[in-house]
């Protein structure tokens, strides 16, 4: 994974995992409890809460799980 980078690492597992997640059940959550506007806005409120949770989180959770510098520190190519 240290491999893959920070900002893949953050896209697929913070953006696309925890924070789709997070949205849609905040999402969810205002269509059952009749807050609905529309569409078009719970559609912009997924997206919004998916990349600001997911960022946040897997920012912190690659600090947490890998202590290397960014950018890491690869050896020399030969």
């Amino acid at each position: 994974m240290k491999q893959m980078g920070k900002l893949r690492y953050i896209l697929i597992f913070g953006v696309l995992g925890s924070g789709l997640a997070f949205g849609l059940g905040l999402t969810t959550a205002d269509f059952l409890d009749h807050l609905w506007h529309g569409w078009g806005f719970g559609i912009a409120k997924l997206v919004i809460i998916s990349v600001l949770f997911g960022w946040f989180n897997a920012a912190r959770t690659w600090s947490e799980g890998f202590p290397v510098p960014f950018p890491p520190n690869y050896p020399p190519a030969k």
